[in-house]
């Protein structure tokens, strides 16, 4: 189980007792905290949080509504969409593996071309928004304003949160199971 996992994990056990040699559920729940309030609720979303996932939505939609200067409707609506799309970011197909394996023959996936993500289209994102696709184009920019503030928060939660517990970041090694191409040694 790499880093990435052991902090979620940490997240929703009850078990915070000390461990010889190991760092306890509740030191990668200190790390955490440490994070900005979207990436730590961002970080729990995807575990199931449904109060986590509330949060991120109106945190999100209170930084675009005093950036942008929107209503608080159309900042939820927004912020819902870009919450979903960082929440949901794996190709349906392959499920973010980038590839298939059928009777031991590595395939490529072909709905992501092999790059294991989801490309959002305007209609999914008018759809998940709650926005009328012909409307979308006077939506457009002000969405991707609060996309990337949402994926800059979501991409910092681990690496601050790992380096908080002295973990390096070794790019380009795999973890035991073989699935993570980011590994984290302590």
């Amino acid at each position: 189980m790499g880093f990435p996992e052991k902090l979620a994990q940490s997240c929703v056990t009850s078990d915070l007792g000390a461990k010889d040699e190991q760092i306890r559920s509740v030191e990668h729940v200190a790390a955490l905290s440490g994070a900005s309030g979207i990436g730590s609720d961002l970080m729990r979303a995807k575990d199931y949080d449904v109060n986590a996932l509330r949060r991120a939505i109106l945190i999100l939609a209170r930084h675009a509504r005093q950036s942008m200067r929107l209503s608080m409707e159309p900042s939820k609506w927004l912020a819902t969409a870009a919450v979903m799309e960082v929440m949901h970011w794996q190709c349906r197909s392959c499920n973010g593996a980038s590839e298939q394996r059928l009777d031991g023959i590595r395939m490529i996936c072909p709905a992501c071309g092999g790059v294991g993500v989801h490309r959002w289209t305007d209609s999914e994102r008018a759809r998940v928004a709650g926005i009328p696709r012909d409307a979308w184009g006077t939506w457009a920019k002000k969405y991707e304003r609060v996309l990337a503030y949402a994926r800059e928060h979501d991409s910092w939660t681990v690496p601050n949160s790992a380096a908080k517990l002295g973990y390096l970041h070794v790019p380009g090694i795999m973890d035991n199971d073989d699935t993570n191409l980011i590994h984290w040694r302590r």
